[in-house]
């Protein structure tokens, strides 16, 4: 078997050969691209939140009326809300709270060692607002000191996250020291807070009353387990109950503001796996045509082969060699593809680098799909018979 007779039997259909060589380039660059986002998409949606996403609920209120919006007049009205919620059956707790957690962004700001500024400040942190229920409402465990009390209210008393704690403090306990936004009385377990903060799981919680709330607040509430459908119905003749003067926003499960978080990531690979599907399947219906095609005009000088000697396990091998080699040509400018491919994406995602072992196992795998396509017509090839092939000569 000769490549440069190969080589040579490319170059004669030289159109053919480079559409086939770009649509295998462009199904390698989709199909290491979409597995990588795919990927990505899973392990994001997989990860520990540290919250119940299904009994959790967010509730976006705002007060219409301007004096509503002021105090002594707002707290007034989160009391009577609260009170209202807690007592619905199927509630196990409710707090209100200046954000909540498993967003994109919201309110941050940096925070700092006062003695250590230049090493230890962090730039987005969310400042999160809110009563002392929320520590049962989001299930935050106590790892060291103490939780917000009554008697906090107002204070600069602070509660961060442990992963805040250990950035800022190393191995040091945090608790009675001062940092830029108050003095350290707890440290409590890690959630999910905002997606673009300088960490997901920093936080710090401060309990003092909302000055205005001209943008809105937020009730979380916690519901028993199987209770969420239930309460979610209920919860907008509830509040309208309290006070009719409130605009009452979207109300949405846990589960379902972790799932609006990283829509984007799962959409994006949803696109590029059917795009990839379609890809290949081009590719295969291509190879196939092409081997078809050649097998057709080529009918003589296989059938000489054969009447020369050759057997059709030889003829059968040439004709999956030349496919391998288009394959093989075409995967080459696919692996520079996706490495151009995966730039441009991650600089509107936040996307990984390709894994070194997935470039090979892609081009495996388009070996193995254009050989299954090719292996119809180089069987058809290995029937031509030598007579039939020779006697118009």
């Amino acid at each position: 078997m000769s490549f440069s007779l190969l080589l040579k039997s490319l170059l004669r259909r030289k159109v053919i050969t480079a559409l086939l060589l770009v649509q295998l380039a462009l199904t390698l660059a989709l199909l290491t691209n979409s597995a990588v986002l795919a990927w990505q998409a899973r392990q994001l949606a997989n990860q520990d939140t540290g919250l119940q996403l299904d009994q959790l609920l967010r509730v976006p209120l705002k007060p219409t009326l301007p004096e509503l919006r002021q105090q002594p007049a707002l707290d007034e009205l989160i009391s009577r809300q609260l009170a209202a919620v807690q007592s619905m059956p199927g509630v196990v707790a409710v707090s209100w709270s200046n954000q909540s957690p498993l967003v994109f962004g919201g309110m941050n700001g940096n925070i700092f060692v006062p003695e250590r500024q230049d090493t230890t400040d962090v730039g987005m942190v969310p400042v999160q607002i809110n009563g002392i229920a929320v520590k049962e409402v989001l299930d935050l465990p106590l790892l060291q000191g103490r939780w917000l009390e009554e008697t906090d209210q107002g204070t600069d008393a602070l509660v961060i996250s442990d992963k805040l704690a250990k950035r800022l403090f190393g191995e040091q306990s945090p608790v009675g020291q001062a940092v830029s936004r108050g003095t350290v009385v707890g440290v409590v377990a890690d959630v999910f807070m905002q997606r673009y903060a300088d960490d997901q799981y920093y936080a710090s919680y401060s309990y003092y009353s909302l000055p205005g709330a001209d943008y809105g607040y937020q009730l979380l509430v916690k519901t028993a387990p199987g209770q969420l459908e239930q309460v979610r119905q209920q919860l907008p003749q509830v509040l309208r109950g309290v006070e009719l003067e409130t605009d009452i926003g979207t109300i949405q499960s846990f589960r379902e503001l972790h799932q609006t978080l990283f829509r984007s990531e799962s959409g994006l690979a949803t696109l590029l796996a059917v795009l990839s599907a379609l890809m290949l399947l081009v590719a295969m219906i291509s190879a196939y045509s092409h081997a078809l095609f050649h097998g057709v005009q080529q009918q003589k000088e296989i059938g000489i082969k054969r009447a020369l000697g050759a057997s059709r396990p030889r003829i059968m091998l040439e004709v999956l060699t030349e496919s391998w080699l288009t394959t093989l040509t075409g995967a080459a400018a696919g692996v520079l593809l996706a490495l151009l491919l995966q730039q441009q994406l991650s600089k509107v995602l936040s996307m990984p680098a390709l894994p070194w072992y997935l470039l090979p196992l892609t081009v495996l795998l388009l070996l193995l799909c254009v050989s299954l396509a090719t292996w119809y017509p180089a069987r058809l090839a290995t029937r031509v018979s030598p007579a039939t092939a020779t006697k118009t000569l």
